[in-house]
């Protein structure tokens, strides 16, 4: 679910900045930025002039936690529990990792614009994703995706780029949400709840 949702943004993006970009083959990649500065040093920028995407903290919703945890299935005629869905919220990292440094600006530029733009994605308008980009059991089924800008202070600045290890570039935050994982298991089924009945000393008797 979380390569899903990375590669959705992955793909919207790089259709918005490609046609912009005719010379490159890619110019989004989901990647750690770290050690492309080393990369770019090595071969003088062409091959690391990219922007990357890198997840760099997930959180809980923890306002949605109390969901349900059983569903009625009319084929069997029984009551499936399962362990309640999960929801989470990626903390992604968008870096301009170029050469120049105006043409990081600029990408800062046009990233901000199109996220502005559209910063809902479902599986309704969001471009589909291939086996090799994202194991069909990885994927979301259907899915409502909303991204909001996340300003960090500049000591949450200085320990994100302290953590990754690497040289800062021009980037933006951003707060991917509502990445729901939902579980394949079932826990345990049971009979369904027709009737209660109430017998002569009161108590109710399920059937």
């Amino acid at each position: 679910m979380i390569v899903h949702a990375m590669q959705i943004l992955r793909k919207e993006l790089e259709a918005f900045l490609k046609p912009l970009d005719a010379d490159d083959d890619r110019v989004v990649e989901l990647a750690n930025v770290a050690p492309l500065d080393k990369l770019q040093a090595e071969t003088h920028g062409n091959d690391a002039d990219k922007v990357v995407l890198t997840l760099i903290n997930i959180r809980e919703e923890k306002t949605l936690k109390n969901g349900p945890f059983h569903r009625r299935n009319d084929a069997t005629l029984q009551t499936e529990y399962f362990n309640p869905h999960v929801f989470l919220n990626l903390y992604i990292l968008v870096s301009a990792n170029q050469t120049k440094y105006t043409n990081a600006l600029i990408y800062l530029s046009r990233i901000a614009s199109f996220f502005q733009g559209k910063n809902v994605f479902t599986h309704l308008n969001s471009l589909p994703v291939t086996d090799t980009e994202v194991p069909e059991t990885d994927r979301m089924d259907s899915f409502k995706l909303i991204l909001d800008l996340y300003s960090p202070s500049f000591e949450e600045l200085n320990h994100i780029w302290g953590t990754l290890g690497g040289k800062q570039v021009p980037s933006l935050v951003y707060c991917l949400r509502l990445v729901e994982v939902q579980p394949r298991k079932l826990e345990g089924t049971g009979g369904l709840v027709e009737e209660i009945k109430l017998n002569a000393h009161g108590s109710a008797a399920v059937n």
